[in-house]
């Protein structure tokens, strides 16, 4: 028989739950995991009686959907740190109480089995900086609130590492994804910058790309749906190539 792999896990939290564009959700992957457990909460209660020829007897009663995750705190540098934004959010729901604590999260597995929630979760956040030649880690306990949907996997996605020439001093570059191209894009533009031209292309869609990093160096995560992205650096100053990875 083949063994499926503990790795296999994919993990996003809702960017805007909390926030006035709540109930539009903008999720976004929480990157560095190494422990994703579902886990179910279970209350029993004893249901046995005095027919039962002195065996015991239980029934569940309630059930909690919870979601523990571990992992390391990683981000990009390029040349300053930025965290990951998956890990920032849910860390920043940690550092809450009340309704500010709770987080919209969904998971699913990325092979074959059919596992894949959406629900909501207070957020219990550790971190974890005890060994001084260790790494710097962390732990969410994700405690599950009411019943979890059921929901139909999201599609793999296209991640692209785009980085404008060092010696820029000016100008716009664009991108192209399945020939339809951006308007300019500022040679430093911020990620949500980028990310507000690549939402504009029919190719794209509004809610569909994830840009982070910093200004001329960025990370695009694309819906799996796109085929070819290309860039052109021919209104930067100086003129030069942009790289895609």
């Amino acid at each position: 028989m083949a063994t499926a792999l503990a790795r296999d896990y994919a993990v996003q939290i809702d960017l805007n739950w909390g926030t006035e564009k709540a109930g539009t959700p903008d999720w976004v992957f929480v990157m560095g995991l190494n422990k994703v457990s579902p886990s179910n909460d279970i209350t029993f209660q004893d249901n046995g009686d005095i027919h039962s020829g002195g065996r015991k007897s239980q029934i569940a009663t309630a059930i909690g959907e919870n979601l523990e995750l571990a992992g390391l705190r990683k981000g990009t540098r390029s040349p300053a740190y930025m965290p990951d934004p998956g890990q920032e959010k849910l860390r920043a729901h940690g550092e809450e109480i009340g309704d500010r604590n709770t987080a919209h999260i969904r998971y699913w597995r990325t092979d074959e089995i059919d596992e894949a929630k959406d629900g909501y979760f207070a957020v219990n956040w550790v971190s974890s900086a005890d060994d001084k030649e260790g790494l710097y880690g962390f732990t969410a306990t994700c405690t599950g609130q009411g019943q979890h949907k059921q929901i139909t996997k999201p599609a793999a996605s296209t991640t692209k590492t785009i980085t404008v020439p060092e010696d820029t001093t000016g100008g716009t570059f664009t991108l192209t994804v399945d020939g339809k191209t951006t308007s300019g894009i500022t040679y430093n533009a911020t990620p949500a910058a980028v990310r507000t031209a690549l939402e504009k292309l029919s190719t794209v869609g509004t809610g569909s790309a994830e840009v982070t990093g910093t200004a001329g160096s960025y990370s695009v995560t694309l819906p799996s749906t796109v085929t070819t992205i290309t860039a052109s650096g021919s209104g930067l100053t100086p003129s030069g190539t942009v790289t895609i990875a």
